[in-house]
């Protein structure tokens, strides 16, 4: 079984059409019995502007009225896909919009067939939880714009300084390695002068990119100046920094090889350091900073 539906409101009512034969008198008594069950999806939703934790509290509603398995949420504009519980054959499918905004798409399945009373609770469900999703994406998205770099497309300095105090202490609490890389790009002020600042900014992309393609889900990069990176390694001891370094430097003189018209093809200095129990993340930054320093002085294009 599948069913599109868009989702539209007028004002803060959820005007729905589902395919149905009952009477109006028949979909009246439907909606007198979820009206209070939908006060308690209200109650559930509210609290949070987590888009996974609203998905799965919804999940956990549904579940409690009707027999469903599994649900998929998702939304390639904010490159979102969630999910819970387990896909099975018989679904439903919704294309959500609230006032003419797209917030994403909802696949609820189940290992039997729904029922009309199935469809209209979904509907009236889905009506309530699209004002949440709202909230949750726009939320998203001032967080992505208070702590990305907008060039490169990694976290910026603010979201640096949110970040590396807790990964220190966790590294500290639990007794996990922890290493960082601090990534400069050679001569890039001469790369500047002879291509122009377009010309820079696409190097950094290119940068940027080439480092992001080695990361692993748990590490986290930074724009920390200029033409400068820092990347956050939690788990990682110093020859699996040295490692990872490697790596990104090989990974950037792939993409420069690949490129056609390329005139310039940068290389990179890295500095690389550990934590090492009970210091601050300020003499983590510090060391790091020490490390690149000395690659640029040893010729740079190399890891230190």
């Amino acid at each position: 079984m599948k069913k599109t539906s868009s989702i539209k409101t007028t004002n803060a009512n959820m005007v729905a059409t589902i395919p149905t034969t009952e009477s109006n008198a028949s979909q009246d008594k439907l909606l007198r019995l979820t009206e209070g069950c939908l006060l308690q999806l209200h109650q559930r939703l509210q609290g949070t502007l987590d888009t996974g934790t609203l998905i799965n509290r919804f999940f956990s509603w549904l579940s409690e009225q009707q027999l469903v398995d599994g649900i998929e949420y998702i939304h390639p504009d904010e490159n979102l896909a969630l999910s819970a519980g387990t896909k099975k054959h018989h679904n439903v499918h919704y294309v959500l919009r609230l006032e003419q905004h797209y917030l994403g798409e909802i696949t609820i399945t189940s290992q039997t067939r729904f029922f009309e009373q199935d469809l209209f609770t979904q509907e009236q469900s889905i009506g309530v939880l699209v004002h949440y999703l709202k909230n949750a994406i726009a939320h998203q998205a001032l967080e992505k714009v208070a702590f990305h770099d907008s060039l490169t497309g990694v976290m910026n300095r603010t979201a640096l300084d949110e970040l590396l105090p807790k990964e220190t202490k966790r590294a500290q609490r639990y007794g996990y390695s922890l290493s960082l890389l601090m990534i400069d790009i050679d001569h890039f002020k001469s790369i500047n002068d002879r291509i122009g600042h377009i010309g820079g900014d696409a190097i950094l992309k290119q940068v940027s990119q080439a480092i992001q393609t080695q990361l692993r889900n748990s590490d986290l990069p930074f724009r920390y100046g200029g033409d400068e990176f820092l990347l956050i390694l939690p788990n990682t001891h110093l020859d699996g920094a040295h490692k990872a370094a490697q790596q990104i430097m090989v990974s950037l003189n792939k993409a420069m090889v690949e490129a056609t018209n390329q005139e310039i093809s940068p290389k990179l200095s890295i500095g690389v350091a550990t934590y090492q129990h009970g210091e601050s993340h300020e003499e983590l930054i510090r060391r790091v900073d020490i490390a690149l320093y000395e690659a640029k002085n040893n010729g740079r294009n190399c890891i230190f």
